[in-house]
This record gives structure tokens, sequence and C-alpha cells, in this order.
């Protein structure tokens, strides 16, 4: 039974290449418009593909064959507590168990973490767009998001939200720190369009911010205490 994860297929994230690419053309004043619906649509693949994740760990999986074949069908986990669950869709007969469907998860960067609300704005936000330019926006954006989680502050007691990992290394090819290091070269074409600068601007002040913080024990932590 458990043939049918074979058949489970996940969006790649998008190679760096592209990317520096798209924006070297915009630093130019040459936007790419072909280049950046490719990049654009790989990202919304991405975004898709790390939602649909989520919502098969809280129970609703999409069926592999029916979405090759341009349909939809959605298989309901009974039990959140089986790995060994069968796992079948009543439309197209495609079955596997919950174990071996989640294997073809895991260590694909597939987490949305606590960027939900990320990924579903850029789709949003990509679908909406009207003109090359917001389509840009769209894509500067969500690859220059963070993630938040909350946090107390040990001497305070005081909580809230802090930026603590970029969303783009689950967007974009690499290792965490590749991608940061990729996103700091990025700079390096400075922007035509205002609002890609502002945005800029925000992410380096947010990088910032989490490497104030670093992971320790399951947990995220302050590196220092001091100042």
């Amino acid at each position: 039974m458990s043939d049918g994860a074979n058949e489970v297929r996940w969006a790649h994230r998008v190679p760096q290449d592209l990317i520096h690419r798209l924006y070297a053309g915009e630093a130019r004043g040459q936007l790419d418009e072909a280049l950046l619906e490719d990049v654009g649509i790989r990202f919304c693949l991405r975004c898709e593909s790390i939602l649909a994740v989520a919502e098969a760990t809280g129970g609703r999986i999409a069926g592999p064959r029916c979405a090759a074949a341009g349909g939809r069908s959605v298989v309901l986990r009974a039990s959140m507590d089986d790995g060994e669950e069968p796992l079948r869709c009543a439309a197209c007969g495609w079955a596997t168990t919950w174990s071996a469907y989640y294997r073809r998860c895991m260590h694909r960067q597939l987490s949305q973490g606590g960027a939900k609300s990320v990924f579903r704005e850029f789709l949003a936000r990509w679908r909406a767009a009207k003109s090359p330019a917001e389509k840009m926006i769209a894509v500067d954006q969500v690859i220059h998001a963070f993630h938040a989680y909350l946090m107390e502050h040990r001497r305070t007691g005081e909580r809230g939200r802090q930026p603590t990992r970029s969303v783009a290394v689950n967007l974009i090819e690499g290792k965490l720190n590749e991608v940061v290091a990729f996103l700091e070269e990025l700079a390096g074409h400075a922007p035509r369009h205002p609002e890609l600068s502002a945005s800029l601007a925000v992410w380096r002040d947010r990088a910032r911010s989490s490497q104030e913080h670093v992971w320790r024990d399951g947990r995220i932590v302050r590196k220092s205490l001091r100042g």
C-alpha cells in the first residue's frame, strides 16, 4: 500500500541564478518580464506545496494522483496518532500510509513554521497583481520575509514576536546561511523601484534582530543578556 507515496511530488525551491538575473535586470532598468513570470510561478508552486504539507499534517491530504490529472480530491486522516493508518482516495484509488506519505515531506524545507500568513499573502498578492512592477514587489516581499516567533524577554518578562529565521530558505535553493548571504548579495544590485529598496531596509533591520537569538535545546534564546 505504501507504493502510492512515490506519487507524491512537491515543487522544488527556486534556483538562485534565476533570481539573481531577475534582480540584476531590474537594477539596470531592464526588468525581464518573462523571467519574472517564471520566477513568480515557481514561487507560487513552492508556496502551494508548503501549505499543502501543513494541511496534510492537520489531517487533510490532497490526493496526488487526482492533482496530476488536473483534478482535486481530499483524503481525510481518521486518526492523528496512527502512523500506519491506511490512506485511500475514493475518487482514483490512490493509497498509501500516513508514515510513508510523511516521509515524502521530510528534509525538504516544506515546514511553514511561523510563516503561514507570508505564503498565503504572497499567493494572493501575486494573483491580484496587474503589472510587472506589482509582481516584482510581491516576489521581493516574500523572499525578504521572516518567520516570527513568540518570545519572552528573560529580564523584563515582556512578550512579543521576534524575527528569527528567513522565509527565503523555504523558497530558494541553498542552506540557511547560503540563502541569507545570497539575499545580501542581491543588495549589491541597487533596486530601481522604491518599494524594493524599502523592503530591503526592513529585511536588514530584522536580520540584525534575528542574529541576537539562537536555537538552544529546542527553543530560541538570546545570545547575550548584556546591553
